[in-house]
């Protein structure tokens, strides 16, 4: 098909001549076609990739876009048992640390970091977002993991602490060791057969020749036979509580009862009486410290008490100027 020509009226010819259009003009137009023609390649191009993609390249796609929610579901997940186990360690260092005696972890060591080179280039191959992401994910699974093995040396300790705990409990002389009345306490008293006024360094209870004698503690018996003044007597060594416990004045020893032996609170160590440089028969017992110290034994029967019969027994233990031995 021919183009459209276009003419112009010559006065001075009195003719119509034949517009000519200009070289530039020409140039301008075919560049503005083929500049329309790129941009139109382009979009149906672009239009044509995405209509080509393969039904693999779609589920892969997919299968991204799941992976990266469930990567984001995931460290929220992993916040959230962080954030119970600093809870636990605050209750260790606050709490069971200071009931069991035991000294805290110190801060640098609770906050163990990780230095050098870094752990996660291996990440630095994806995407941002992604690399991101695996990177924050990964560093709070390495950091419950030291919190695990951090609270679980803890606890360990702690379980070591209760047990050594439970032994000094156990150890501890808190019961009376006979079932008989305090007449005679702790202190300066009137000795009945020396007649002059010394330190009596335990308690008196008076009770008839043959009353069970108990350990007031666990131990072991360091000393089980007759020495002079003490007559017949019990020796035993409590070592985890610190202290040791004299039964002086019986009138028997079990066979079991021997050097070595190991009793438990409560069980029969002898048989009340009326040996040594005693007036009359019942048990005189005292308490040490590991040193060698006497000790007040009324202190170590307030656990086994109700108040007012630790009170009455204070009061017994004071009144009292005249000892039994």
């Amino acid at each position: 098909m021919s183009q459209n020509r276009y003419y112009h009226y010559d006065h001075e010819t009195c003719s119509f001549v034949e517009v000519k259009p200009s070289s530039r003009k020409v140039y301008v137009q075919y560049s503005a076609m083929a500049v329309g023609a790129l941009m139109l390649a382009l979009v149906l191009a672009m239009g044509l990739d995405q209509m080509t993609n393969s039904p693999e390249e779609l589920a892969l796609e997919a299968e991204n876009e799941a992976l990266q929610e469930q990567l984001q579901y995931t460290r929220e997940r992993i916040e959230g048992v962080s954030a119970q186990l600093e809870a636990l360690s605050e209750s260790d260092q606050k709490i069971y640390r200071k009931l069991l005696q035991a000294d805290p972890i110190p801060e640098d060591v609770r906050q163990m970091g990780v230095g050098g080179t870094d752990p996660y280039a291996k990440f630095s191959r994806f995407s941002t977002p992604t690399a991101d992401l695996l990177r924050e994910t990964t560093n709070k699974l390495d950091e419950i993991e030291r919190q695990i093995n951090l609270q679980t040396a803890s606890y360990r300790e702690l379980t070591q602490a209760v047990g050594e705990q439970e032994l000094w409990l156990a150890q501890m002389p808190a019961i009376l060791p006979a079932n008989g009345k305090v007449i005679s306490g702790f202190g300066m008293r009137h000795h009945p057969i020396l007649k002059i006024t010394r330190m009596h360094k335990g308690v008196d209870i008076l009770v008839g020749t043959g009353t069970p004698v108990y350990a007031t503690g666990d131990g072991v018996v360091t000393r089980a036979g007759r020495t002079s003044g003490y007559g017949i007597n019990v020796v035993l060594q409590h070592p985890k509580a610190g202290y040791e416990t004299l039964y002086a004045h019986l009138s028997k020893i079990p066979k079991g009862i021997k050097e070595g032996t190991r009793v438990k609170r409560g069980d029969l160590i002898g048989l009340s009486g009326n040996t040594g440089l005693s007036k009359s028969p019942h048990l005189h017992y005292e308490v040490h410290d590991l040193s060698g110290r006497g000790l007040n034994p009324i202190y170590f029967f307030a656990p086994s008490m109700t108040p007012r019969q630790f009170k009455e027994l204070q009061r017994a233990s004071e009144n009292s100027t005249v000892s039994l031995d």
